[in-house]
């Protein structure tokens, strides 16, 4: 009987698990999986529970049950998601007190990016914050609707949110109107402005 060493699959997904145990496995057993009459297989038995909790401006918040497979996406799904007044741009994993990655929900909503969905553990909090801004684009953009924009953001990157102008839209400029403490402002932004604005 050969001894191999322990083989850590903590945080793999199983085809990851499975492929990196067959993969040890062949170092000692040179014609395992290839058609020699040796095989190995890899099952997932029980799959355990854990808790977590979502916090802040949930739809639902409060604490969790879920697969020890589920990811932040996961979990976002349960509690609904943001709320109203939450923010999709900055919702944080916090795992023994730190922040352990931080979720823009337009990258995956926009473009199917799902770089920021970790594996939770046991005993993660999600924290959805408030919204800091939002901006309503309305007229001839594919999209019209209200985006939660980042300050380092432009006008470029909210149109792109939008799909772009409409066939029928004016490009040269766009107007805008801008609250401030004392007043509403009307601007005029030109095409050329659009990536600094």
């Amino acid at each position: 009987m050969l001894n191999l060493a322990p083989v850590f699959v903590s945080g793999l997904t199983i085809e990851e698990a499975k492929e990196k145990i067959v993969s040890r496995l062949r170092q000692a057993y040179s014609g395992l999986n290839a058609g020699g009459g040796s095989y190995a297989t890899v099952n997932l038995g029980n799959i355990r529970s854990i808790n977590i909790t979502v916090i802040g401006k949930a739809t639902k918040p409060g604490n969790y049950t879920v697969s020890s497979l589920a990811t932040v996406f996961n979990a976002l799904y349960l509690c609904g998601g943001p709320d109203s007044t939450g923010s999709y741009r900055t919702i944080r994993v916090l795992r023994n007190n730190k922040v352990i990655r931080t979720l823009d929900l337009y990258k995956f909503l926009l473009g199917g990016e799902q770089t920021d969905n970790v594996l939770l553990q046991d005993q993660d909090v999600i924290h959805i914050p408030f919204y800091t801004t939002r901006i309503e684009l309305d007229g001839e953009v594919k999209q019209p609707a209200i985006y939660e924009t980042k300050e380092t953001e432009s006008f470029e990157q909210l149109l792109g949110f939008a799909g772009g102008f409409s066939s029928l839209a004016y490009k040269a400029y766009v107007t805008t109107r801008r609250t401030t403490d004392r007043e509403i402002q009307v601007l005029n932004i030109s095409q050329n402005d659009f990536k600094s604005f």
